[in-house]
């Protein structure tokens, strides 16, 4: 497989991958576990009797010994011993216990003796004993919980229904102190450096295997996906900031050499300021971006059914604006061969008849040139366009639909007017749209009110264009129902007109609203981004 123009090399087996000190890892946990899983009380009996003749033999030196130190310290040794069996009770009972035996001893060996040095060095030794007692038993209960929250997490791990590893990115780090922004062979490097430390078995089937402890040991990068790089070092780039957790969305190809697309996630414990240990979680997206694709290419087909729709609409009028320069041809054409039969033929004449058929001819390839834009099925080409070239356009376009309902439009646009970054053809159809709709919306107004008011002005960085008629409004109706799906106010309207020029606006990170007038009518308003180029001619 070629990825990024260099060769990859076919995936090895797991432990092909595993580096010494990961299989030494991997066995000591094993082993841990068997001997956890092996019964205790052998042990434990061991324990407790090498305690309990320890104990008896303390006592003894204690009582028989002429030694003036204080040998009853030596009970903590008792405790200590007592403490690795895991019980907070046995170390509490044995600390008792062991006081007692203090006090016995002392009783007997110096009951009769006035208080002075053994009185004291019997309460440093009941002192260390306790002490001993009641720091065993916390750090039992710490180690307990410890131990309750290290299963919770491995649980938690294991049973996440998404997957999740954890990884040492310490290479990366190290790459990064010496190189804040590192180029994409270092970024390379350090990703082929890291190392799996666990992983659950979501994870394995994210990249193809068939259970997490397949990773472990292995570097992900060997499943990186062109563009990969560039993801990973986002990562790197967000961790160096202090963020956390730190999201990108980034491709891999799995064993069987199956593209994934996955968001990832990943965060620092508390614990790992070098980066030894990353948490990193995934989610699933393929299916999604599937979704979405799909989603984008029917939208595109429903946007260009739009555009063909609306074209059958005005197609009488499309006729007509084509008949007109198409019959003046051949006026002209006939006028010219009449000049041309006389016995002295007029030049001039002639001239001026072919420049007429030029115009007119010219003039209808124009009209079917525009069609043919708003026909064709092809993928949106956003370039820096004039909103006022294209509403011109539009216009006249529309020209003979507006005359044969008696509508006048009346544009107010700045010459200034900054481009915006759009599809033509699209913003075309958008404006074509809203022009008709607010024409039919008049059907009801007397034919001397019937104006359609365009304006346009900058807004921060956008651009605003608003689109008003002076018909019957909305009466009374909420402003977003109109862009609802097949929500529709004439009978043979199919109710996507404004649902898709919504759509193709925000695809262009613009928004289309719908306004009530107070002095009647409805305003239709749309804005988009600015673009950056403003120079060079319209495309």
């Amino acid at each position: 497989m070629i990825q990024d123009g260099r060769t990859r090399p076919p995936y090895p087996a797991p432990a092909d991958k595993t580096e010494p000190w990961e299989h030494w890892a991997v066995r000591m946990r094993q082993a841990s576990r068997r001997d956890q899983d092996r019964p205790t009380a052998g042990r434990n009996l061991l324990y407790s009797g090498a305690a309990l003749c320890l104990a008896l033999g303390i006592f003894a030196l204690d009582v028989m010994s002429p030694l003036q130190g204080a040998v009853a310290v030596l009970y903590t040794i008792v405790v200590v011993i007592l403490a690795r069996q895991g019980s907070r009770l046995l170390v509490l009972v044995a600390c008792g216990v062991c006081v007692c035996l203090a006090i016995s001893g002392y009783v007997i060996s110096h009951g009769n003796d006035p208080l002075a040095g053994p009185t004291m060095r019997l309460a440093v030794s009941l002192v260390a004993i306790v002490l001993t007692g009641l720091l065993s038993a916390s750090q039992i209960s710490a180690a307990r919980a410890r131990r309750g929250a290290d299963a919770r997490y491995a649980t938690i791990f294991d049973a996440a229904g998404f997957p999740i590893w954890e990884t040492d990115w310490s290479p990366a780090y190290r790459l990064l102190q010496h190189d804040p922004v590192p180029g994409m062979e270092a970024v390379r490097q350090a990703a082929a450096g890291a190392r799996v430390r666990n992983a659950n078995l979501q994870a394995g089937r994210l990249f193809g295997y068939d259970s997490g402890a397949a990773l472990i040991g292995q570097s992900v990068s060997m499943h990186f996906a062109a563009g990969a790089e560039a993801a990973q070092a986002a990562l790197y780039r967000g961790l160096r900031a202090g963020l956390s957790p730190v999201e990108v969305e980034a491709q891999f190809v799995t064993r069987a050499g199956e593209t994934v697309e996955a968001v990832l996630r990943a965060s620092l414990p508390p614990d790992s300021r070098d980066w030894s240990r990353v948490l990193v979680t995934a989610i699933d997206v393929t299916e999604r971006n599937r979704a979405q694709r799909r989603l984008a290419q029917s939208h595109a087909e429903l946007a260009h059914i739009s555009r063909v729709t609306t074209l059958g609409e005005i197609a009488a009028s499309i006729a007509h604006e084509v008949n007109q320069p198409l019959a003046a041809v051949i006026t002209y054409a006939k006028s010219g061969r009449r000049w041309l039969a006389r016995e002295a033929p007029d030049a001039a004449e002639v001239r001026d008849c072919l420049d007429q058929i030029a115009h007119n001819g010219s003039r209808a390839a124009g009209v079917i040139a525009g069609i043919r834009g708003l026909a064709r099925k092809s993928d949106p080409q956003p370039a820096p366009i004039s909103l006022e070239d294209v509403f011109a356009e539009t216009s006249a376009m529309l020209a003979p639909e507006m005359r044969a309902t008696g509508t006048t439009v009346r544009a107010s646009l700045p010459r200034d007017l900054p481009r915006v970054l759009a599809d033509r053809v699209q913003i075309q159809q958008v404006m074509m749209n809203l022009l008709l709709n607010a024409s039919q919306a008049m059907a009801a107004t007397p034919l001397g009110q019937r104006r359609i008011d365009v304006s346009a002005f900058t807004d921060g960085h956008f651009v605003e264009m608003v689109i008003r008629d002076h018909g019957g409004g909305l009466g009374g109706r909420d402003p977003e129902a109109l862009f609802r799906p097949f929500f529709t106010t004439k009978p043979e309207g199919m109710g996507m007109g404004l649902t898709i020029c919504r759509s193709i606006l925000e695809q262009h990170g613009g928004t289309l609203v719908a306004e009530a007038v107070p002095q009647g009518g409805l305003a239709m308003r749309f804005r988009l981004p600015e673009s950056d180029s403003r120079e060079g001619p319209t495309p």
